[in-house]
């Protein structure tokens, strides 16, 4: 089933600041992201990668990141929102389990305690797809495995992706991004850095940082069919989400 529509309801439903919501055309476009970073991010998310995105202050963007990887899921999986995870049954198809964000509070979509501990176990029926506050891999580790939440390891060590964000002024950037090691005790590896001095961001989806690592770059074809897919997105200006939701039907289609 196409759940193409319902999906941009859930989308849109996460939409903070007013206006439309920002696509990953628009994020590239104010150098958020770039598009071979968003090529990888978009094949991760393609090969079923579950996410959680952070950042310590408010409005630094984490929020809007999220809605953008969430826009890359294949039409035929349903974002769920998540309000009790009790409630949360076996699915018939594939499902993207969404929290709006990991943090106390009485708001839709926020989870803590023990119901976020049960949200990140979802993650063995489905996607999982969230937010929380953390500028740190450990920052977050501690605030997800202390006695706050205490969700399993083994959850933990489950979510593919971790992406963190900062803010300098009107400036947001994704600062790095960390991949799962394979294994049942949370670790991660860095995939994505983002140099404040010259702007600009290294990509080793290997987990490798150094240049001259002969594995690292562009090498895997999924990430360079869907770094060329990026690309022919900005070339054609289409920056409103929905029309990049349609365009993105098409890559999965062709996957």
């Amino acid at each position: 089933m196409n759940h193409l529509s319902a999906n941009i309801h859930e989308i849109n439903s996460l939409n903070q600041r007013g206006g439309r919501m920002l696509s990953v055309v628009d994020l590239i476009e104010a150098g958020t992201l770039d598009v071979p970073s968003a090529g990888y991010l978009l094949s991760e998310v393609t090969r079923g990668a579950s996410f959680v995105c952070a950042a310590g202050p408010g409005g630094v963007g984490k929020t809007t990141l999220l809605a953008c990887l969430l826009s890359f899921l294949p039409p035929g999986e349903r974002i769920v929102t998540v309000t009790d995870p009790g409630d949360v049954t076996e699915p018939d198809e594939p499902e993207c389990y969404l929290c709006h964000e990991i943090g106390a509070g009485g708001y839709f979509g926020y989870l803590w305690g023990e119901r976020a501990a049960r949200y990140f176990a979802l993650g063995a029926q489905g996607r999982i797809a969230a937010t929380l506050h953390a500028d740190t891999v450990s920052e977050l580790q501690d605030q997800l495995l202390g006695p706050s939440v205490g969700a399993a390891p083994a959850d933990l060590a489950a979510v593919d992706l971790l992406a963190f964000m900062v803010r300098d002024g009107d400036q947001r950037r994704v600062s790095s991004v960390f991949e799962a090691d394979p294994g049942d005790v949370p670790a991660f590896t860095q995939s994505i850095d983002w140099r404040a001095d010259t702007d600009t961001f290294d990509l080793r989806p290997c987990g490798c940082l150094d240049s001259l690592c002969s594995t690292s770059g562009g090498g895997d074809p999924r990430i360079t069919r869907a770094t060329d897919f990026m690309q022919s997105l900005v070339d054609d200006g289409r920056s409103r989400i929905e029309d990049v939701m349609d365009a993105l039907a098409n890559f999965h289609a062709a996957t």
